[in-house]
């Protein structure tokens, strides 16, 4: 990894001068925000700090489990007025957070994130894309600070290595990342558990959703890009968000010849939310930052202030651009 061990014991050092941190993730949740941000909050309350763990978003079903480890502050007017420090994980973009800019404004801020959208420009940033996720910058700080890992710490940290490299399926799995998995199971982590919630854990609500989806399958481009839609109608219908189907991607990526997938979630009549995943040259990243959002080379995403007919012809052309570009 490219972190210095200088960068190490400047985010240490804050952590033990502050007396309470806030610790929190993106909107729209996955493992390795919410997994990140119990695990550190776990650590820093051990170490006789008090800290608070803030998602300002709806938790994903798959993820409920997680909330046994540690309480969240869902609502913006339950912060704590009294924190001094703020730990941004797996963020690079403080409007992603859902805190108030004034709120943020007010205290010390600490940016750690994996993702190479993130330019590092405010607050005490450490932003390495050589971790497939910020869970494995957490254990750094754990070798670097010497604490102790104790098995539900070890098992949020578990659900956020698997949710960001697809359960070690993605190209971001590395030899280091087997090598901390490994560790975190020695530690105790539940690995069962993440494994049934996480991953095949299927509500009667979400397979309804997939039964609709698949059949909106498509294929661009001369069969080099998929994409599958999921519309707010028919999400209502199923009794869920459209979201709650994340991995449903993965279906589109799995088609022979497709270099990038494309799924896009009518979250309301007038918002869309995109994933995309690419195999192999293409850089997806650079499509979601058009709509200002942000990920990794291989797997981004973004919200569209558009219905899904429009982001299906905004999001396509974009695609398009970046293909013949790279």
């Amino acid at each position: 990894m490219k972190t210095s061990n200088s960068r190490l014991a400047e985010i240490t050092s804050l952590f033990e001068r502050a007396e309470k941190l806030l610790v929190v993730g993106h909107i729209a949740p996955d493992g390795d925000s919410l997994g990140s941000t119990m695990a550190l909050a776990r650590l820093l309350a051990q170490s006789g700090k008090e800290a608070h763990v803030a998602c300002l978003d709806r938790i994903p079903a798959r993820y409920e489990f997680l909330l046994r480890y540690y309480p969240v502050i869902t609502h913006v007017d339950e912060l704590p007025l009294a924190a001094d420090c703020i730990v941004i994980l797996d963020c690079g973009d403080l409007a992603r957070t859902g805190l108030p800019a004034h709120y943020v404004a007010e205290r010390q801020v600490i940016n750690i994130d994996h993702h190479v959208s993130n330019r590092g420009t405010w607050g005490l940033s450490w932003v390495d894309d050589a971790y497939s996720a910020t869970g494995q910058q957490i254990m750094s700080l754990v070798d670097h600070a010497a604490w102790q890992v104790d098995s539900g710490t070890a098992t949020c940290l578990y659900a956020s290595l698997t949710a960001d490299t697809g359960f070690f399926r993605h190209t971001n799995t590395t030899p280091e990342l087997f090598r901390d998995a490994a560790r975190l199971l020695e530690w105790g982590a539940d690995a069962r558990l993440v494994t049934e919630q996480a991953l095949e854990r299927r509500s009667l609500g979400e397979l309804c959703l997939l039964r609709h989806a698949l059949t909106t399958l498509s294929l661009h481009g001369a069969e080099k890009v998929a994409m599958i839609e999921v519309s707010y109608e028919v999400a209502e219908r199923c009794g869920i968000q459209a979201d709650e189907v994340e991995d449903m991607v993965d279906f589109a990526r799995a088609v022979p010849e497709v270099e990038v997938a494309i799924l896009l979630k009518g979250m309301s009549p007038q918002v869309t939310k995109v994933s995309l995943r690419a195999k192999g040259r293409v850089d997806v990243s650079k499509v979601a930052e058009t709509f200002g959002g942000g990920g990794h080379r291989a797997a981004a995403g973004a919200t569209l202030p558009y219905g899904l007919a429009v982001a299906r012809q905004e999001v396509l052309q974009r695609v398009m651009q970046v293909l013949k570009s790279d």
